[in-house]
């Protein structure tokens, strides 16, 4: 594998090479250091020294010219520049990994939007399609289309007056180092009509890759999240996925449409508000035909608002 070269200006106050290199086993100890920030666990997870640890951050530092991490009583934060970095090296490494054929997801484009493909350690194939906009309003779900238009006259504020009527159907996250929290969880949501209310009250406040499901599982439902809790722009996908319901702890098959919103909170700390709607009118060029209808009726969630 290829490194990248990066040129560091001489007047950097982190320089360490006039010509540095960025090594797979920099990204690693920093996106690793980042989510856990524990140096132990870190070492213990990588299977390395503390001081191998220390030394890739130092190097990486040294590289991008400014500190990633701040350490108060052995207690590691990032910085706000590392913070900033870390969703791009997390990427990164899924690429590598994509790459060197160690990964069970594959994506690729078409005309500019994203097509994937996971297979699961039970051979399961899930798919997603990236869709345009412009597809919302030209025959998009009644009440996809209520949605973004309420996004919209928002100004993508979470709690505008105009988000009152969809708000029940939305789940909320928000980032932090280790991953995406649920702060809320809509009670005509569909997580809550898939997963039962018991299981989406408990949900609040947790991680969404706590189920243990692996990244490249998390990298297929939520890879998405970054890229429009960053820009604070929209997406919209069509997946066909392999879940459990709190009533079946094996995982069946379900299709959805789903909406990525940029938001913000009123302390204008930025948010993501997902919109899923489970429904049999999904468009995904790669899905057998045989796998298309999938969703109960009591479940269809194509209805007016």
């Amino acid at each position: 594998m290829g490194k990248t070269q990066i040129r560091v200006e001489s007047d950097s106050l982190y320089q360490t090479k006039g010509n540095a290199e960025v090594t797979v086993a920099m990204l690693r100890a920093f996106v690793t250091l980042g989510k856990n920030l524990n140096l132990t666990k870190t070492c213990e997870e990588l299977g390395v020294a503390r001081q191998t640890v220390r030394r890739h951050i130092n190097e990486l530092e040294g590289i991008k010219g400014q500190p990633l991490f701040s350490v108060q009583n052995r207690e590691y934060s990032l910085t706000p520049f590392g913070n900033a970095l870390l969703a791009d090296a997390e990427i990164i490494l899924r690429q590598i990994k994509a790459w060197s054929g160690q990964s069970r997801l594959t994506r690729r484009s078409s005309n500019w939007l994203e097509i994937a493909h996971y297979l699961d350690a039970s051979e399961r194939e899930f798919f997603s399609q990236q869709h345009p906009i412009s597809k919302i309003a030209e025959d998009g779900l009644p009440i996809m289309k209520r949605t973004l238009s309420a996004w919209g006259k928002a100004h993508t504020q979470i709690e505008d007056p105009a988000m009152a009527d969809v708000r029940p159907y939305l789940v909320i996250y928000r980032k932090n180092p280790s991953g995406w929290i649920c702060v809320e969880i809509g009670v005509k949501s569909a997580y809550a009509k898939w997963f039962g209310w018991t299981w989406s009250k408990s949900a609040i406040g947790k991680l969404s890759e706590a189920d243990n499901a692996g990244d490249d599982y998390n990298d297929f439902i939520s890879g998405a999240y970054a890229r429009i809790h960053g820009e604070g722009g929209v997406r919209l996908d069509h997946l066909f996925a392999y879940l459990p319901r709190e009533s079946n702890p094996d995982p069946i098959p379900i299709s959805f449409q789903r909406l990525l919103m940029g938001c913000a909170f009123p302390d204008g700390a930025p948010g993501l508000a997902v919109l899923v709607l489970m429904t049999n009118q999904v468009e995904i060029d790669a899905l057998p035909e045989k796998d298309v209808l999938f969703v109960p009726n009591d479940l269809v969630m194509d209805f007016e608002p």
